[in-house]
């Protein structure tokens, strides 16, 4: 596992509908991914839901725009749980990319993992690292398609 990119992002926008037992959110979010291999602006819509038990189940889908122009799809599924001494949500979710652009085509095949804080004024940080399989992917050939 390497790292991949840290993240900075906001909540622009975000609407709650609280069904007694449990919720659902929707969101905007904005702001930035930084790292050697992928960075830029980029913009999610979140809505996770809200259970019982007050943990989120983030569900983000988003556009990052390098700065060469190419875009690179981002799919973010987590679980986010409330760090009782600040109101802050710690969150662990699964990164799966799509993109068109050759220079970015290899993260079709690649699996991110984030690890991040929420803090109470709705600012999140945090890390995604590119896990990769070192068992069988060194056989001859390579992966098959």
């Amino acid at each position: 596992m390497s790292t991949l990119a840290d993240f900075d992002l906001h909540y622009t926008w975000m609407e709650y509908l609280d069904f007694g037992s449990g919720g659902q959110y929707l969101a905007i979010v904005d702001g930035a991914l930084t790292g050697e291999r992928l960075a830029g602006p980029v913009r999610f819509l979140n809505t996770p839901v809200k259970r019982p038990d007050n943990v989120n189940l983030p569900a983000l889908r988003g556009v990052l725009t390098t700065s060469s122009g190419d875009k690179v799809f981002l799919e973010l599924n987590g679980v986010s749980l409330l760090r009782a001494h600040d109101q802050a949500r710690v969150c662990t979710a699964s990164v799966m990319f799509r993109s068109n652009s050759a220079e970015h085509a290899w993260l079709n095949d690649a699996f991110g993992l984030l690890e991040g804080v929420l803090d109470a004024s709705n600012r999140a940080r945090g890390r995604i690292h590119l896990c990769e399989n070192t068992i069988g992917l060194d056989a001859p050939g390579g992966p098959a398609r």
